[in-house]
């Protein structure tokens, strides 16, 4: 049989790309034909692993590390600026990508992909790394850091934001649709999300809420495996002593990155602690390594957390699914959008104690957190039975039988 031609497009950080480039090796070793189209800056790492790429958008990391206090209100707007900037010339390049696709598969900041795919004729999937992009009553929308407020105020939260929306999102991309001669959207998020969202993040961590109207299926997070890296220096740093706790915060802007790393220290020395921290940014940092630090630089954090006491990070969908099965403890300081879900279903899950917002982060606080995961119980255990329910090549096999039984 013929190959189908299957295009992945997303668009966002690292956390973005790394599960849809999972799913697109998965796929060709299926034997399809797959192309992955994301951030430009993302092109080198694909081409190693053998994954046909598609720049896709501006360079998102870039823009990222231009920001200042990502978790303030004005990066949101600055943030949403960027998107609203990046839309039409997202459809463009879209509308080039899918010639002659048979399906296409949209993730994170992909928003134009269902229409360009209706306009097309091409079916269509989204996959979600997050339950909370499924409207509920159990979870506020995603733009609200709040996660323990009543489901009516939820539901209301939802309707504002839809309200609002009007003058964003849903006027683009009902511009865009009357360009193309197609019907104008009363719920754009909803023809985003399209039919049967696949929702790649594991139930152990957090279900679907149960009041969720959309169809959809739960398939688990989608782990790209990756070679192992030899780092002589970080097994020396290991073998001396207890195990360290990691701190890491991803995509988020670097020089913020580099700026709470006293903080960090400050916390874990106060303890007695040793710590390895991930280091994105290239000026020096504020702390020097020492006997109880150890600066790393993209190591896979599956090689890495299971050999951790702890996880400090940020809250991406992605490294609580990683601390999640390498039986470690996590502490969430969540700094923007879904990073609040996740701390939240990680304490709700006993995988990890309180989360700490990154505007109230304080090496006190973050010291008591550190100190709760090493001697609660409770949570412990909880981090051994949570990573034994789940299987990493059973979410990446399923969510590619809905991928293959999409193409009909």
């Amino acid at each position: 049989m013929k190959p189908k031609k299957i295009v992945l497009a997303t668009f966002g950080s690292r956390g973005d790309v790394q599960p849809m480039l999972a799913l697109a090796l998965a796929l060709r070793a299926e034997g399809q034909d797959v192309l992955l189209a994301g951030p430009p800056e993302k092109e080198a790492w694909a081409g190693e692993l053998g994954c046909p790429f598609h720049p896709l958008g501006s360079n998102v990391t870039a823009f990222l590390d231009g920001m200042k206090n990502v978790h303030s209100l004005f990066s949101a707007v600055f943030f949403i600026r960027y998107l609203r900037n990046e839309l039409e010339p997202q459809f463009q390049a879209l509308r080039g990508i899918l010639a002659g696709a048979d399906l296409a598969v949209g993730a994170s900041l992909a928003f134009t992909l269902s229409t360009v795919a209706e306009s097309m004729g091409v079916a269509y999937r989204y996959v979600a790394f997050t339950p909370q992009l499924l409207p509920s009553g159990h979870h506020p929308f995603p733009a609200f850091r709040r996660q323990d407020l009543p489901q009516w105020m939820n539901r209301m939260g939802w309707r504002i934001a839809g309200s609002l929306d009007r003058f964003n999102l849903k006027a683009i991309l009902n511009k865009l649709r009357r360009r193309l001669g197609l019907k104008t959207l009363k719920d754009p998020w909803l023809h985003i999300l399209g039919p049967r969202v696949i929702v790649a993040s594991d139930r152990a961590i957090s279900r679907v809420a149960p009041d969720v109207a959309v169809d959809f299926v739960q398939t688990g997070y989608l782990h790209l495996r990756q070679p192992n890296v030899r780092l002589p220096e970080l097994e020396a740093f290991l073998g001396v002593g207890s195990p360290p706790v990691y701190a890491g915060f991803g995509s988020m802007p670097r020089r913020d990155q580099a700026d709470i790393v006293p903080v960090i220290v400050d916390a874990a020395r106060s303890l007695g602690q040793r710590l390895v921290i991930s280091k994105f940014w290239d000026d020096p940092a504020n702390v020097s390594e020492s006997e109880d630090i150890f600066f790393i630089r993209r190591y896979p954090h599956l090689s890495l957390f299971p050999r951790m006491a702890a996880v400090i990070h940020h809250g991406g969908a992605g490294t609580t699914a990683c601390a999640a099965i390498s039986r470690v403890p996590q502490i969430i300081v969540p700094h923007a959008l879904d990073q609040y879900y996740w701390g939240h279903q990680v304490h709700r899950s006993l995988l990890g104690p309180l989360p700490i917002w990154r505007s109230r982060l304080t090496a006190s606080r973050l010291s008591s957190a550190i100190y709760e995961c090493m001697v609660n119980q409770e949570i412990r255990e909880t981090v051994r039975n949570t990573a034994g329910k789940i299987i990493p090549e059973k979410s990446i096999e399923t969510t590619t039988k809905e991928i293959l039984n999409a193409l009909g």
